[in-house]
């Protein structure tokens, strides 16, 4: 990026969005918080102390971005100390709970001054990206001081507002100061190489299957429900759902529920909102309801409102048939998660954000509703035909096995002092 468009990506751009943020905080908590954030992360930052072991620095911009990269972070967590930044308030406070064994910021102000001065005094051996949170005075600070930096599970959609002219004007040199942009497809890489004239991309799939993989080990060893609530029943697993999944579902799940007396029900909803979970209560209380945190003679109840988030990966065990909130919203959730246990998989139209989702569509592999009356029609057939249910599961369950092996086929590019344990061996 020549001194030109530094200048205007600087004073015109980011200046004026730092601005209106501070503006915001004023009257948003969460905003406030990821602003005060980055004033303790660039503070802590400057005065970074490196331990015995070399640092790994990873960036993502939310939950959804570290969850996809925990594969690499448990491989290089072995060897070198881990520091995380997230740019979202989601991921940070996850990881802040969850793994005390690594470190974790909000992601600094882009800046070029404090970068350099942030990753002078962190020395990492290298700079992870994941998915597709590019700041420009990062990559610049990384690449003055020759720190390698890395793209991961790298993706660029037809219809991505990265292709508009104005970022590409911008972010071109930027993304050519990568030393490798590793994609999810054919397709990404083709999109890279075409709009951004690059030649450091190279397709190796989504670690996001191979972390799929690892969270199903994980689950094994976790009792969430007791095995009377699941034992000789059918449970459905609503995974993410908002209410307007829920406005689509409700009526035939309840018709179901009259009519087979043996199926049961997980709603996990992506925020458990008082007011939802008090619809849910409503709707099917007549079924007998209970929450999740209220586990006392927990087998007589037929519909469990789980109020708690970041456990759904490990409830989909305990399903036959799972549907995938988000794609009568925004845009579908993770379809991998259930789909690694070989169970059937649901969803509705807005599901074109989510790769394997669209292929999954293709290979006739899950099953998509557009409204009430199809999903009372989909989920029939799957609870009352056995055999076709269990085709459906495992023809999901190979496409998950499949487009498995992205980690090590990046761990293998990345310049280690040494490999991990267990480095080139299947995640599972």
């Amino acid at each position: 990026m020549n001194r030109f468009k530094r200048f205007i990506y600087q004073y015109f751009i980011y200046l004026p969005l730092i601005f209106v943020a501070h503006l915001i905080a004023l009257f948003n908590r969460n905003v406030r918080q990821a602003i005060l954030g980055r004033y303790r992360a660039a503070r802590d930052l400057k005065n970074f102390s490196t331990g015995k072991k070399p640092v790994v620095y990873f960036h993502a911009a939310s939950l959804g971005e570290f969850e996809h990269i925990r594969p690499l972070i448990f491989y290089l967590g072995k060897t070198y100390q881990i520091v995380v930044t997230f740019f979202s308030p989601s991921g940070y406070n996850h990881a802040k709970k969850q793994f005390d064994d690594e470190i974790h910021y909000y992601l600094p102000f882009d800046f070029y001054g404090l970068w350099f001065k942030i990753l002078k005094r962190m020395q990492p051996k290298f700079l992870v990206i994941s998915k597709h949170d590019i700041w420009a005075n990062q990559i610049l600070a990384a690449n003055r001081l020759q720190i390698p930096t890395f793209l991961v599970n790298a993706s660029l959609s037809a219809k991505s507002s990265r292709l508009n002219v104005l970022y590409r004007f911008f972010y071109a040199p930027i993304y050519r100061q990568i030393d490798m942009i590793f994609t999810i497809s054919d397709e990404d890489q083709q999109r890279f190489v075409t709009y951004f004239k690059l030649q450091n991309v190279r397709v190796v799939g989504d670690t996001k299957f191979d972390q799929v993989i690892i969270r199903k080990e994980q689950a094994q060893t976790k009792n969430y429900i007791p095995k009377e609530w699941v034992q000789n029943f059918l449970v459905i697993a609503l995974g993410s759902i908002w209410p307007e999944d829920y406005a689509v579902l409700s009526a035939p799940l309840q018709q179901l529920m009259q009519e087979f007396k043996e199926l049961k029900i997980l709603f996990v909803p992506h925020q458990p909102h008082e007011a939802f979970l008090q619809r849910i209560e409503t709707d099917f209380g007549k079924f007998g309801t209970r929450r999740f945190t209220d586990q006392t003679e927990f087998a007589k109840e037929r519909s469990l409102v789980v109020n708690v988030v970041g456990i759904l990966a490990d409830l989909y065990k305990y399903a036959q048939i799972a549907y995938v909130g988000g794609s009568f919203k925004q845009g579908i959730h993770n379809v991998m998660e259930p789909g690694t246990y070989g169970i059937p998989v649901i969803y509705g139209p807005k599901h074109k954000n989510s790769y394997e989702a669209t292929q999954l569509v293709r290979e006739g592999a899950s099953f998509v509703v557009q409204d009430e009356s199809e999903a009372f029609k989909i989920l029939k057939k799957l609870i009352t035909d056995e055999a076709f249910r269990r085709t459906s599961g495992k023809k999901v369950q190979r496409f998950v096995e499949r487009h498995t092996g992205a980690t090590q086929r990046i761990l293998q590019a990345l310049p280690l002092n040494e490999r991990p344990d267990n480095f080139g061996k299947e995640s599972r």
